[in-house]
């Protein structure tokens, strides 16, 4: 029995066996995960091809397409430009003399292993990430939106959560109850607008709240909900939010509609001096576009448990194909645009190092395999690397914390125990100790 894992193998090898003449063919998975062969060239330039295609078919079993589908050329398909000329491809292992490129056709979570809209984001962009709730993300988020206030930065705060929103309720409180009004519109007005060339600078205005700062605070916090008071519809949009269109020629979807938030953000008058967006938990495409597509810095908060781990495991594995990652880690590299967080942390040595070590045994799914220690197969001890946890510490004094009223915020010394460690590195690595335009 062919089972899904097995069917790609199968092609990959078929390939290397009977087309390696061609230099480079195409892998096409559908949505059932059934997967074809198909060569750039002419009819008339394969004139084995029924037969070739009859036997990969014969040896796909039940992921097979059909017996006239399974290897094609471009005269056979019905749109071959989608196939051979998508940027959206990953490459395969293939062998020394054919190149094998994956077109993957996914229902969703397709913004993983595609091209980033940029490598450098209009301003400085940070992304909370987890895999589950309950990490204490949007809570951390929260935190360090009011000690960069502090700090006299204009802070903006995303709540891209749009399942489950929930920072949007750290920072100004539940509509009803809320000390400053909610804004009219929320994110999701922003993406379903744009998708239909209204997305602009007046809908952005409208959709940033205020949140309350204690007195004498230089900075400014102001929050993007995922809707407003003015929503309409939440539902109705929500099932359109991450839809894909062409807008002069060009694809506008979830990624490239946040990507010109961000741009509409730093084009302000009154530009903010960082974004801090609060993805969705888990593989889902939100956190996908976010952490992997918009130049953005993503801290991937984990606690230290097995569940954790098996699931980033999974995720880096797939983060493995992506054109975002490089071999020897070059400046532009993703990798270097992720921190491990480490949620809920004990504060001993013990505990460290236990966390630690897990991160970097996971993280080996991700890093370059080299016999010796570099920028892209580090030592476990180095700090300035991706799985070295930044701790965000444990502590039940933080339990039903709320940053939406200054009097009842954690006292100073709380948060400084709980996030010094975590502010301290995570303004590093956005380089929010320089100021815009320089290095």
């Amino acid at each position: 029995m062919v089972r899904f894992h097995d069917a790609l193998q199968i092609a990959e090898s078929f390939a290397c066996e009977r087309l390696a003449r061609f230099k480079c063919v195409y892998a096409i998975r559908d949505l059932l995960g059934r997967v074809s062969l198909a060569v750039n060239v002419s009819a008339e330039e394969l004139p084995e091809r029924a037969q070739l295609s009859g036997d990969l078919n014969a040896r796909l079993g039940r992921f097979a397409p059909g017996a006239d589908e399974a290897v094609q050329t471009r005269d056979d398909l019905l749109m071959p430009e989608e196939v051979f000329e998508s940027p959206e491809w990953v490459g395969l292992d293939g062998d020394d003399t054919l190149e094998i490129r994956l077109v993957d056709r996914l229902m969703n979570n397709q913004d993983w292993l595609r091209t980033p809209v940029t490598d450098q984001p209009p301003l400085p962009t940070a992304v909370a990430f987890s895999l589950k709730g309950g990490v204490g993300r949007s809570t951390t988020l929260a935190a360090w939106a009011h000690h960069l206030a502090g700090r006299g930065m204009k802070v903006l705060v995303v709540d891209l959560d749009l399942e489950a929103p929930g920072v949007q309720n750290f920072l100004l409180g539940p509509r009803r109850e809320a000390a400053s009004p909610w804004p009219d519109y929320g994110v999701v007005d922003w993406l379903v607008e744009g998708r239909v060339g209204q997305a602009d600078r007046e809908l952005f205005e409208g959709m940033l709240g205020s949140v309350e700062l204690a007195p004498g605070t230089p900075g400014e916090i102001r929050l993007a909900p995922a809707f407003g008071s003015r929503t309409r519809d939440y539902v109705a949009k929500l099932g359109r939010a991450y839809l894909s269109v062409r807008v002069d020629g060009a694809e506008y979807g979830f990624a490239e509609a946040v990507h010109a938030l961000l741009q509409t953000a730093a084009d302000r008058i009154e530009p903010f001096d960082v974004a801090l967006l609060d993805a969705r938990a888990g593989m889902h495409d939100i956190g996908a576009a976010a952490v992997t597509r918009l130049g953005a810095h993503a801290f991937l908060f984990a606690r230290d448990d097995p569940p954790t781990w098996a699931g980033y495991e999974q995720l880096f594995r797939h983060l493995r194909w992506s054109p975002a990652i490089t071999f020897n880690m070059p400046d532009t590299d993703l990798r270097w645009r992720l921190s491990t967080v480490g949620a809920m942390a004990g504060s001993t040595p013990k505990a460290q190092a236990a966390f630690r070590e897990r991160s970097y045994e996971t993280w080996q799914w991700l890093y370059d395999e080299e016999a010796e220690a570099g920028p892209s197969a580090p030592e476990e001890e180095d700090e300035g690397m991706p799985h070295w946890p930044i701790p965000v510490y444990a502590d039940t004094s933080m339990s039903g914390a709320t940053f939406n009223m200054p009097a009842e915020m954690p006292v100073a010394q709380v948060l400084d125990k709980v996030y010094g460690e975590f502010f301290r590195v995570a303004g590093e690595r956005l380089k929010l100790g320089v100021r815009r335009g320089e290095e």
